[in-house]
């Protein structure tokens, strides 16, 4: 081992070949794709074949989809470059293959928090839930391109309103409940969002803050909201407001609906990010559902290595 070119760490070839990433490489070549000896092969042959290399990506791991399309890259140039024209697909279909295609008894989600009880859901119970909020959403009038907006914190909730509004084709997007006022309209006033979503209230270092009051104000300054849901994130009262649902009610006046897994073409927007905001207003970054897709799959399942019956942990605001 030079000094020029530490190895810090080796895997075993027993480790190795029991990756995913080790998989994908045979299954490029049982299928005809590519043979790569090792993965700076793989990394090379990536770059170099990109429409090869994504179009394989959808393959391995089972994009599902009405329609795939002709071509998966039209051009190189950016901007402009267009992925998998004519593809048709819905996002939140895929995630929740496992309660349509597999073990809808599995545990989906394993929720913790410093002010509520542990929460956890089946795939069963998740697409139960992401069915009746979708339900819910359509009795607002919410449909195909309206935006949605989360101010939540990382529970289930926003996982099944962030599913519902996808399978409509509906775009959502989030900030943290810590967030000041001006904070929150700076970025959601600039995409118009016809539903809010909201807590009560949350602990952080052993402190409770109740966010309640926020909402009025919130409705004032970005007109566009007509409607306003609020999870229980510390059992407080939901405000006596017409505009204003709790999440509970929201679902159960809907339960047994099934989600419509709407399809919408490849870069169908799924959900709106932000910029941080420290040279400006904060910024709008549009993520299309199909480019998403794939890059989540590609990233957790061959980076991470993750696996059907693997646990996934993410500690993060929302």
């Amino acid at each position: 081992m030079s000094e020029a070119n530490p190895i810090v760490y080796r895997p075993s070839t027993e480790r190795i070949r029991a990756s995913r990433m080790y998989d994908y490489m045979q299954w490029l070549e049982r299928e005809g794709v590519v043979e790569v000896e090792d993965y700076d092969a793989l990394h090379a042959w990536s770059v170099d074949a990109l429409e090869d290399f994504w179009a394989s990506i959808w393959d391995y791991t089972g994009v599902i989809a009405e329609a795939r399309g002709n071509t998966v890259l039209d051009s190189r140039s950016m901007p402009g470059a267009r992925w998998f024209g004519g593809a048709r697909l819905n996002f939140a279909e895929n995630l929740l293959r496992e309660a349509l295609h597999g073990d809808a008894d599995k545990t989906a989600i394993v929720g913790l928090s410093e002010s509520r009880d542990e929460v956890r859901l089946s795939y069963a119970e998740l697409l139960e839930q992401v069915g009746a909020f979708e339900a819910w959403l359509v009795e607002q009038g919410v449909g195909a391109g309206d935006r949605v907006a989360g101010v939540v914190a990382h529970t289930h909730e926003p996982i099944v309103a962030m599913l519902a509004c996808a399978s409509i084709g509906a775009i959502w997007s989030s900030a943290s409940p810590d967030f000041g006022v001006a904070g929150l309209v700076d970025r959601f006033a600039q995409i118009e969002p016809r539903v809010l979503i909201t807590v009560d209230g949350y602990r952080y270092g052993g402190k409770d803050f109740d966010r309640r009051d926020r909402i009025d104000e919130l409705c004032e300054r970005i007109p566009s909201i007509t409607h306003v849901v609020v999870t229980a994130n510390q059992g407080r009262a939901v405000p006596d407001d017409a505009r204003v649902t709790g999440w509970d009610d929201a679902l159960q006046a809907h339960r047994g609906a099934r989600p419509s897994f709407t399809p919408q073409a490849f870069e169908h927007p799924v959900y709106i990010l932000f910029s941080s905001g420290t040279t400006g207003a904060p910024k709008c970054i549009v993520h299309g559902a199909g480019g998403a897709l794939l890059q989540h799959s590609k990233e957790l399942m061959l980076h991470g290595d993750i696996g059907r019956d693997d646990i996934f942990f993410y500690f993060t605001t929302c």
